[in-house]
């Protein structure tokens, strides 16, 4: 079990006693923890990542569908002064398909409605900065109102967790709900940045350090040899951050000269001529192409068809790949793109000198999660639990801030 800090007192002599909604394998909880409050009760529909909390916290656990919590559910809150949650995001985040109409979605507000029932003195939300969007407003408003109308003043901010000393890119917002007629704001101070060589050092001594390499002359590791720290693999950027498949033709094909500048001018065109109101690129039509490169253009154009470097849409032209950014290779002074669930795999996220994914430890690692809190399971389960979780060391600033504002509260 982690080490914790003494639990905080407050001025009457009790402690600050907290429950965890959508806790996930307990990121949130373990910051709480480690800020001296009293965790009562995590409750998710989760039980592989429940049990990661309890063998870690010790907490007590509930495996059930909140959307069902009712007054039946009350004796477990019983008494708590902070409800804390992490509702699922992926109906909101920009890297999934943000529906606003994803059923998921309801469990931001589904925390507002609880605590309605429990009515705990403060209620902290956390979830993409997405759940903020035109596209999402009306689940953030709702999420408010209900709120409001259950006596809170309600305020949210917005966090880049790498100006807290986490080693990510992670936007996140706070839904932070007090029940006073003022309104109060988290004040957060911010910490050293760190970076990912500060956040990796020395995580070959994990006990539960367990790389993957690519296979030497497998298809990944012909790509990742090509990929250096800070780029990607891209066709639709230029740029010395994006390696196009055309430059790596011991995998995807070769090319010669001009059916490179060919496809270069495609990477241009479909970015600069625009048709449609949505995207951030068109096909290019091939009359634009002849106009560039005149007779034989077909013929140049076909034979990068068949290639499987282009693809033909009636009488335009776009690339066969158009994802952005697979294959990303992480730089050691640099803070890393968000940790998710597909961390462990070398297709998104390489090893900043080594042909491989991110070990289990490192991707905790760089979540702040420290080496004696351990993740059981398949590594497909370990991944996604850590990638859902709330970074532990802003946890344990929110949780901090709290307990030393708790008199103002």
């Amino acid at each position: 079990m982690s080490t914790v800090s003494k639990e905080k007192i407050i001025f009457d002599g009790t402690k600050i006693r907290f429950a965890s909604l959508y806790s996930g394998c307990g990121g949130l909880d373990h910051g709480f923890h480690e800020a001296g409050l009293k965790g009562v009760c995590a409750i998710d529909n989760d039980r592989a990542a429940l049990d990661v909390l309890a063998k870690n916290l010790g907490t007590k656990t509930e495996c059930m569908d909140l959307g069902a919590f009712g007054d039946q559910h009350l004796p477990l809150l019983k008494g708590v002064d902070i409800i804390a949650a992490g509702p699922p995001c992926q109906g909101f985040s920009t890297a999934g398909p943000n529906n606003p109409d994803d059923e998921r979605n309801n469990h931001v507000w589904n925390v507002a409605r609880i605590a309605s029932l429990v009515k705990p003195k403060v209620v902290v939300i956390e979830n993409v900065r997405g759940l903020l969007s035109t596209k999402n407003a009306k689940h953030f408003d709702k999420t408010v109102e209900l709120l409001k109308e259950s006596g809170y003043s309600v305020s949210s901010s917005i966090y880049n967790l790498s100006d807290f000393g986490i080693a990510q890119r992670r936007v996140r917002v706070i839904i932070l709900a007090v029940r006073s007629s003022d309104c109060f704001s988290l004040q957060i101070p911010c910490q050293e940045r760190r970076s990912i060589g500060d956040a990796l050092k020395n995580v070959h001594e994990a006990c539960d350090f367990d790389p993957d390499p690519l296979l030497e002359y497998s298809t990944d590791a012909l790509i990742a040899r090509r990929i250096a720290p800070g780029q990607k693999l891209s066709n639709v950027r230029s740029g010395l951050s994006a390696v196009h498949t055309w430059d790596i033709p011991e995998v995807f094909g070769q090319v010669n000269t001009l059916e490179v500048n060919l496809l270069e001018t495609v990477v241009k065109l479909r970015r600069q001529n625009r048709r449609r109101d949505f995207g951030d690129a068109d096909p290019v039509p091939l009359a634009d192409l002849i106009e560039f490169f005149g007779a034989g253009t077909d013929n140049l154009v076909e034979g990068l068809v068949q290639k499987g470097y282009l693809r033909k849409i009636g009488d335009f032209i776009d690339l066969r790949n158009t994802f952005n950014g697979k294959f990303r290779r992480l730089k050691w002074d640099d803070v890393s793109p968000t940790v998710d669930t597909r961390f462990g795999q070398p297709r998104y996220f390489l090893h900043p000198e080594q042909d491989r994914g991110l070990a289990v430890r490192e991707a905790a690692r760089i979540q702040s999660f420290s080496d004696s809190f351990k993740f059981t399971g398949a590594k497909t389960t370990k991944y996604r639990m850590i990638g859902n979780a709330v970074p532990p060391k802003f946890s344990r600033l929110v949780g901090t801030t709290l307990s030393d504002s708790w008199a103002a509260l």
